[in-house]
């Protein structure tokens, strides 16, 4: 090994003095340069960025990261130029500036939660919107080029960065930006491309790795459908309105995508949703009636078969409360499930983890009064039923038998249940307990409308007036409310 070869190796490393810097730590390595954290004799140490390759193209972004930096300043949600070396390109110093210490997002990430990071997002993305307003741009808008310093989210490397009258570095042909979240025109032709569009592509494609945690992303466009869907990463955090914004985002087309002020506003929005469980379930309401009728929602539809009326039933019982049930005798529920039941032609609508209300459907039916969904709701008809046998299981108005199910089909008396015991043995697995309706009708509203919010609909009076006067009756109230 050479004497200047041997020297820059150890001047490189650990220990070493660069430049009047001692480097106590390696910070990152990108193809063309390194950052190191680094000090100079008595002061406090700064993350140095040097340039190992200083060819043509090189040096020349370079040069544009550091003069668009100093143009900055002190910018909010940029990481600044606290001081620079740039020689002449002839010269054979290493150029490099230096910038504060700052924490790099694999490290801020851990532990915070989706509310958060997408808060922190917004702060990144009004940065955005700043440089993009200055005619400014980034084009290498991903996960690594963000640090956390002073309390937000930051922008770094400018080294891609694009401003009007800026010379063209990129050859004609030439893909620039960050493999896992490059919009797509970016790897046709970078250098004719609108690189804000590009960043709001790449934006999208970040937040949902940091919402994800999957480091490598997504190819394409954004699908709600299919397995890239936050729902399979947030649990049951509501996601419509992030869902769609990601698949706007990530449009191929680059026109078609919003512009940073939208993406602003539309996580606003669904911080807004999530924080606000009254907002949260009447548009989770909207969505379900929107999912049912896509192509518009009609005053009234009916359905009738259990099959049909399965399907229906179990996309209100999906969501987590987003329903909640009144009974034909008083009182009311909330279900999580649907499925048929043992016996022929009828349905088991369950509560919580055990406990089944069983009932023959003659029809559900659905009722809506103009653009307010919070007045929406669905009626389901119990057809008539013999009762079980079952020893003292009817109620006194004859409407349904309060039983215990030992096995599908199989009913013993409730009081089986309380007393965990069927014929001198414990109760097996399959036990539950069953409401099993012989007649009368049922609705559900969303657990936040008007109609849930007053307590003196508990009483059942759906069930006590017929099908049109309950529809007359709601559509006064939705009237006076509008």
């Amino acid at each position: 090994m050479s004497k200047s070869k041997k020297k820059s190796a150890e001047m490189f490393q650990v220990g070493g003095v660069f430049d009047g810097w001692v480097l106590e730590a390696k910070l990152g390595a990108g193809g063309n340069g390194d950052v190191w954290k680094a000090a100079r004799p008595g002061q406090a140490p700064q993350a140095i960025k040097m340039l190992r390759s200083v060819a043509p193209e090189t040096y020349e972004r370079f040069k544009v990261e550091t003069s668009t930096l100093e143009k900055l300043g002190h910018m909010p949600g940029i990481i600044p130029l606290l001081e620079k070396f740039v020689p002449d390109e002839k010269s054979k110093a290493t150029p490099w500036f230096a910038m504060p210490i700052a924490v790099p997002f694999e490290q801020y990430i851990q532990g915070r939660d989706s509310f958060e990071i997408v808060e922190d997002f917004i702060a990144l993305a009004m940065t955005i919107e700043t440089l993009h307003k200055a005619g400014i741009s980034h084009r290498d808008i991903k996960p690594a080029n963000f640090l956390y310093y002073e309390g937000q989210l930051c922008l770094s490397d400018f080294g891609l960065v694009k401003y009007p009258g800026r010379a063209e570095i990129t050859p004609p042909r030439r893909d620039i930006g960050a493999k896992f979240t490059m919009a797509p025109e970016m790897r046709r032709s970078a250098n004719a491309a609108n690189g804000q569009p590009a960043d709001v592509y790449s934006f999208a494609k970040s937040l949902w790795i940091a919402l994800t945690g999957q480091e490598l992303g997504f190819d394409g466009q954004y699908n709600p459908l299919s397995t890239l869907a936050l729902s399979h990463h947030l649990g049951n955090t509501y996601t419509t309105t992030l869902d769609r914004l990601l698949e706007e985002c990530t449009d191929t087309e680059p026109d078609r995508r919003p512009a940073m002020p939208a993406v602003i506003a539309r996580l606003r929005e669904w911080l807004a949703i999530c924080k606000n469980f009254h907002t949260r379930n009447l548009t989770e309401w909207t969505e379900l009636t929107r999912k049912l009728f896509p192509l518009g929602v009609p005053a009234r539809t009916t359905w009738e078969g259990v099959d049909v009326i399965c399907l229906v039933l179990a996309e209100i019982a999906k969501v987590p409360s987003l329903n909640h049930m009144f009974y034909p005798t008083g009182g009311g529920n909330t279900i999580t499930a649907v499925s048929t039941a043992a016996e022929e032609g009828m349905i088991a609508l369950h509560i919580g983890e055990k406990m089944v209300e069983i009932l023959k459907p003659a029809k559900l039916t659905f009722e809506s009064f103009g653009n307010d969904t919070s007045w929406s709701y669905f009626r389901l008809e119990a057809a008539p039923v013999a009762p079980t046998g079952v020893k003292n299981a009817i109620n006194s108005g004859r409407t349904y038998e309060a039983l215990t199910e030992i096995s599908p089909g199989h009913y013993a008396p409730y009081s089986c249940w309380d007393q965990n015991e069927y014929n001198g043995e414990s109760l097996p697995e399959s036990a539950r307990p069953a409401g099993r309706y012989l007649t009368g009708a049922f609705v559900f509203f969303s657990t936040r409308s008007a109609y849930n919010a007053n307590p003196g609909t508990y009483d059942a009076r759906h069930n006590k007036i017929s099908e049109e006067e309950f529809r007359a009756y709601i559509a006064h109230h939705a009237k006076r409310d509008g």
